[in-house]
């Protein structure tokens, strides 16, 4: 019974992986994804990735929709492009983690596709160091995020 028990807590303890969405081809195309560790149980507080052809998918989200509904998308996009990207093809993260032994880490990345040019930007901060993101990537973190929240019916 103590090996079953053992058995179940590794399984339940590995890592599930975010699926990554491939970034469409056409012209201001975009995907975000974002990735969370840390905090009390050093597993986060879920990762999220969504794109602009639609697709969605959450981990430890309470709801995550199967796909984005046509308004939404078109908010994500405008939240997208108000995000300063990098015009290389690599990303180059923009760090503002402190040393917090507790806190949840937060990573996310922002691809968009323009003028035939793949951009990245990746952006990293924790509980301490929130307020040093600039507002637009924090918007567009929040509206992912809301993807997840639980519907009021």
């Amino acid at each position: 019974m103590g090996k079953l028990i053992l058995s179940l807590l590794l399984v339940a303890a590995q890592a599930v992986e975010l699926p990554t969405l491939v970034l469409p081809a056409a012209e201001g195309a975009w995907v975000v994804r974002i990735v969370t560790s840390g905090g009390f149980t050093g597993r986060g507080s879920g990762s999220y990735t969504a794109s602009s052809a639609g697709d969605v998918a959450c981990l430890a989200a309470a709801a995550c929709p199967g796909r984005l509904a046509s308004d939404t998308q078109r908010a994500l996009s405008r939240l997208v492009k108000a995000v300063p990207v990098a015009a290389v093809s690599r990303p180059s993260p923009l760090s503002t983690t402190a040393n917090c032994n507790d806190c949840v880490t937060t990573t996310m990345s922002v691809r968009r596709r323009d003028r035939d040019e793949e951009r990245i930007q990746t952006f990293s901060w924790d509980e301490t160091t929130r307020a040093s993101v600039p507002d637009d990537v924090l918007r567009l973190h929040a509206a992912v995020l809301a993807l997840a929240a639980p519907r009021s019916r």
